[in-house]
């Protein structure tokens, strides 16, 4: 018997999607090694148009209470765009986050869902896989990778209970279908393994988004310079040194070894070779006028020292990362306004 695939429906936060959507043929595009694939089933809804912009074929009732969200927008947008479904959005629902960065899920409790009794539950996914866009509904899968998803633990919630949100209900449920899905090569992890590889990947991030942006590099360009080299390793140092003082990472020296700077500079190393040709999104961000994600890349691992560390950084160092984050801010401010 065939499988029967989970239904989907695209939540479009602009109107003029309602028209990229259409012109697209309705569907969405997946180039792999210069080979086109179009398919899917899909609903879709404007959560910001009006209903009469959708026929009844495309659009859900607005009380229809959402059991499974995929939130996928760009770190800055995500409190908007979960407030326009805040209504819609139970304790029993589930909203995986599947964007660059961290701190999006805390701002969400923060500012949508304060109370803990009313508040969905959260998933993460890391990927490596590359993709990007070539316009709506279409986009390259310019690298294949994997997928790890598992549960964030939130406020008043130990380590413990996570087995407790997957065995039933809407998690397991979403779980489940992300897993089974071949090209993703998606795995089940638990929330401490799935802390650490966020936090890896993060630091990825804050090394070759911020400084491709400044230089106008491609990732495999970024290192051929030694004054960049440089000031990579003077942020590298700084991010190392408040990771591993996290209270999560305290107990495991294992842990401690993988997120030494020497550990750490070998792996941005070797993503930035095998990422040669790309182009970083907050490099595409600058570049067509966007604001960019740094506060959920690096504002992350600067909020954290804050709160955990008095970093003692020699002089250089301090002023070599305020000046390079303020002219990634300012440029993006720029842009948006």
């Amino acid at each position: 018997m065939q499988d029967i695939p989970p239904p989907i429906t695209l939540l479009l936060h602009r109107a003029n999607l309602i028209q990229d959507w259409s012109e697209a043929g309705r569907t969405i595009e997946i180039i792999t090694a210069g080979v086109s694939s179009k398919g899917g089933v899909f609903d879709i809804e404007a959560v910001h148009a009006q209903p009469e912009d959708l026929s009844a074929t495309e659009r859900s009732g607005p009380g229809d209470i959402i059991h499974n969200v995929i939130v996928a927008t760009k770190a800055t947008s995500t409190v908007a765009a979960i407030s326009a479904i805040k209504g819609r959005l139970t304790h029993e629902s589930t909203i995986p986050f599947a964007q660059n960065g961290m701190g999006t899920a805390e701002d969400v409790s923060k500012i949508v869902f304060p109370d803990v009794a009313t508040r969905p539950k959260y998933l993460a996914c890391v990927t490596s896989h590359r993709v990007y866009s070539q316009g709506p509904f279409r986009s390259v899968h310019a690298g294949f990778g994997s997928v790890a998803i598992g549960n964030v633990i939130q406020d008043q919630q130990s380590n413990e209970d996570e087995d407790s949100l997957h065995k039933t209900g809407n998690s397991a449920y979403l779980v489940k279908e992300i897993v089974r899905a071949p090209m993703f090569a998606a795995r089940e992890v638990s929330s401490v393994v799935l802390t650490q590889l966020q936090l890896e990947k993060l630091v990825i991030n804050a090394m070759l988004n911020p400084l491709t942006a400044i230089f106008n590099l491609r990732n495999g360009e970024l290192f051929t310079n030694s004054k960049i080299m440089r000031l990579m390793r003077l942020l590298l140092t700084e991010a190392s040194k408040v990771i591993r003082s996290l209270p999560e990472l305290q107990d495991d020296p294992a842990i401690q070894e993988r997120f030494s700077a020497i550990k750490l500079n070998a792996v941005v190393l070797d993503v930035a070779e095998k990422t040669a040709q790309n182009t970083s999104s907050m490099l595409q961000d600058v570049r067509a006028w966007r604001q960019t994600e740094i506060e959920y890349i690096n504002g992350y691992i600067r909020g954290c020292s804050y709160s955990l560390l008095n970093l003692e950084l020699d002089e250089y160092a301090d002023e070599e990362w305020r000046s390079n984050r303020l002219f990634v801010e300012r440029t993006a401010v720029i842009m948006v306004f």
